[in-house]
């Protein structure tokens, strides 16, 4: 036997130098093990560490000693955990010293100086305690401190197991890593320390994994494309140098994963931050909604609607699109169709509506308010008594009323909570209840004014100096092109009721009823925006802007909030229905002499038309009105998603882009593999027991595989002439063509019965080819 040189070798020399490679520390990286060697699961293995310890240093800020000692204890477990499938150990090995090392965990955590003595403690006593506890409970709280911290130790260390051969066998970190990248944005939400740099340390993990794993993977395919031969003295000195080759990659990675994870940060310290073009995801929100109105003008998806339709203006800022319901809020009896008045505003800040003034004064049950309210001096009026019935019993502040409360009736509280107490408010000339009392309806005696047009006309006279203090006010933000707005409005007309109904009118025929809408951007006023950019909205865009044109022309006026008269029910004449969609707001204004006269400048609201919002026009076909209702809806969603987006702010949006793209991308880069394997394992089910004709349906789709990738097959060619003419680079995959066509010859033309093994194995064999070739 010789060497490469021609010389001789000895064997007994030959073997001896291949036990002193065997125990020289460069052998044992480079050596192969299952899946790579030890140096390759070194190098993998240490940035998965990393990741696991990103879910455990931002814990450590935590207050109180047991919790870091728990922590601790996982560190210690995952590090013994990573060791384990370092070195490949068997089960038999690592499950008893798994288990050793838990009791001495616990052992530990429970101050324990003998590990044995708290295993035993454990079993005999907080074991069948916890059994018999849990049995009765079944609630995880029920269980002991001892038992938690065990299941916790054994869960962590399923997941610390699984993600490490996840890495080392299937070579692919993307879905840990998203889920710590997501995990630390959440943590971030919700304390008070920032955890940028483990933000930094994940992505710097992440990238450096995989860039290992890309030469590894690499690697692996040259191998296999090579074919499997006798490992001859060049494949044992490759061996032994891959591993320069190997580390030289590595530092290249750790360097380009360095500068892509510190980029963002170094580019901070040589310029400031642009200020950008000041388009914000909410006014990108609102240009999406508006790209339906391009389609069709003055329409209104039939979506369901929403009581806080009336009510989310105060306290936050207004224009948010709405989604409303069609559930029944109460049942009213009235005996004509009426605004259900509730709270009235009078601060308007340029974003929301507030109230500043009010003049509360007790009152009791069935005593005569006649003399309290109406505050303003009005006509008698008509009494009306009116009773609503909630479908559930709900938390009442305010009592809602057709008119001005002169009596409270009754009052049906839920569950014998006893009559609360009542208060009036003489300014706003409202009923409230002491606190949010649950009530299931009350009975209310109502003063109902429904003023002719005639009788406002001639109305004159002054205005009290505390109404204009309360009811003119107006932000000192308030753009001017809103004043010239109102007076070129009300230009020409004299009286106060016609300059009312002039901006009624011209509310209602320019503006579009819409509730796809958007907070308006910061800094902006909503009255302006609402007017001149937006020209869309619901009640609150209509009834606010309202108000502040009435006010620039010196007319006091009030936001009020309530609900629109509802449904009549079937079959009755004073019974009527009304629906969380039946929320609204509109204005009053003020006239001497006569008090609060209301005022309606929705499109499709008003004494005509104001039992429910707008409905959608252009209902001449069917499918357009589908094909609206689909669009709107998707529109709709778009904008919610949007606005989700502002709120979660830009960590959680890169996180969960992140975690979720990589995954749509594999998905629908598999889904033509996936077809394929469902078609064959459909096969398989039956194959088994199938004649020869299943046999050769099952290759039909292997023999359609070849003649795409190589060509078809010509005339009179038969089937292992064609597989002998195939150019293969690789000879195993040739051989196995080879093969599968001599079977497929003895499934065609062979009366041979073939026994359940040979039919299996030749439907592996179609699968397995159909795979290379994928």
């Amino acid at each position: 036997m010789t060497g490469f040189s021609g010389s001789p070798v000895n064997p007994s020399v030959d073997r001896s130098m291949a036990r002193s490679r065997t125990w020289s520390l460069p052998s044992m990286l480079f050596s192969s093990l299952p899946y790579g060697t030890l140096l390759h699961r070194i190098l993998i293995t240490l940035p998965m560490a990393g990741l696991l310890f990103e879910w455990l240093l931002p814990l450590y800020a935590a207050d109180g000693a047991n919790s870091r000692n728990v922590l601790q204890a996982l560190s210690t477990f995952a590090v013994f955990l990573l060791l384990q499938g370092l070195f490949t150990l068997r089960g038999w090995v690592w499950l008893p010293l798994n288990a050793i090392l838990v009791v001495w965990l616990c052992s530990q955590m429970f101050e324990y100086s003998n590990p044995y003595t708290w295993f035993v403690h454990f079993v005999t006593e907080i074991l069948p305690e916890d059994a018999s506890e849990f049995g009765s409970a079944w609630e995880f709280m029920a269980l002991s401190q001892e038992t938690r911290t065990m299941i916790l130790l054994t869960g962590w260390g399923i997941l610390v197991s699984a993600i490490h051969m996840l890495a080392l066998y299937r070579r692919t970190v993307w879905l840990f890593g998203g889920a710590t990248l997501v995990y630390l944005a959440v943590l971030e939400s919700v304390m008070e320390n920032s955890i940028y740099m483990d933000m930094m340390r994940t992505v710097l993990y992440i990238l450096l994994a995989q860039g290992i794993m890309l030469i590894l993977r690499l690697k692996q395919e040259i191998v296999e494309s090579n074919g499997k031969g006798m490992e001859g003295p060049e494949t044992v000195q490759s061996r032994r140098l891959s591993g320069l080759p190997l580390l030289r990659w590595s530092l290249v990675v750790l360097l380009a994963s360095l500068m892509v994870a510190g980029v963002t940060r170094l580019g901070g310290y040589f310029s400031e931050p642009s200020s950008g073009m000041g388009l914000t995801v909410a006014e990108m929100a609102e240009r999406v909604s508006g790209w339906g109105d391009r389609f069709h003008r003055n329409t209104e998806p039939s979506v369901p609607a929403s009581k806080a339709v009336g009510y989310v203006s105060q306290g936050e800022d207004m224009g948010a699109p709405l989604k409303l319901s069609d559930a029944l809020f109460f049942t009213a009896q009235s005996p004509k169709p009426v605004y259900w008045r509730g709270e009235t505003y009078e601060r308007y800040d340029g974003r929301k509506w507030g109230r500043e003034s009010s003049t509360s004064m007790p009152a009791r049950l069935l005593e005569d308010l006649s003399g309290i309210l109406p505050y303003w001096t009005r006509p008698a009026g008509d009494k009306l008594v009116q009773s609503l019935i909630f479908e559930q019993p709900t938390p009442v502040r305010l009592l809602l009323s057709g008119g001005v409360i002169t009596q409270v009736k009754e009052i049906r509280s839920h569950k014998d909570s006893g009559v609360p107490q009542i208060t009036v408010d003489r300014l706003s000339e409202t009923v409230s209840l002491e606190g949010d009392t649950v009530i299931s309806g009350y009975t209310i005696e109502t003063l109902y004014d429904q003023p002719e047009p005639q009788s406002l006309r001639n109305i004159t006279g002054q205005d009290p100096k505390y109404i204009k203090d309360m009811y003119l006010q107006l932000p000192e933000q308030l753009p001017g092109r809103v004043r010239n707005l109102a007076s070129e409005i009300t230009s020409g007309n004299t009286d106060r009721y016609e300059m009312a109904r002039a901006i009624e009118s011209y509310l209602e025929q320019n503006y579009t009823y819409s509730l796809h809408t958007a907070v308006p951007p910061k800094r902006r006023e909503f009255t302006d925006h609402f007017l001149f950019d937006a020209k869309k909205g619901y009640c609150v865009h209509f009834a606010t802007a309202m108000v502040v044109l009435l006010r620039s022309e010196g007319i006091p006026a009030r936001y009020v909030t309530g609900f629109a008269p509802g449904e009549l029910v079937a079959g009755t004449v004073d019974r009527y229905e009304v629906a969380e969609k039946n929320a609204h707001a509109w204005v009053e204004v003020f006239f001497p002499g006569r008090g609060w006269v209301m005022f309606d400048p929705t499109p499709g609201f008003g004494f005509g038309a104001m039992s429910s919002p707008p409905a959608t026009e252009g209902s001449d076909s069917g499918w357009r009105t589908s094909w609206q209702n689909v669009r709107d809806s998707i529109i709709y969603t778009v904008v919610k998603m949007m606005i989700l987006l502002s709120t979660i702010g830009p960590v959680m949006l890169g996180s969960f882009i992140l975690l979720v793209l990589p995954v749509i991308v594999a998905v629908i880069y598999r889904i033509p593999n996936l077809l394929e394997g469902i078609i064959y394992l459909r096969m398989s089910r039956t194959i088994a027991v199938s004649r020869r004709e299943g046999l050769i349906s099952a290759s039909a789709g292997v023999w359609d595989k070849l003649q795409r990738k190589f060509g078809a097959m010509e005339k009179g060619q038969t089937m292992r002439q064609y597989v002998s003419s195939l150019s293969i680079d690789n000879a195993e995959f040739k051989a196995d063509v080879e093969q599968f066509a001599q079977r497929w010859e003895r499934a065609a033309y062979d009366d041979q019965t073939w026994s359940r093994t040979e039919k299996v194995h030749f439907l592996r064999q179609c699968i397995r080819i159909v795979k290379k070739m994928a």
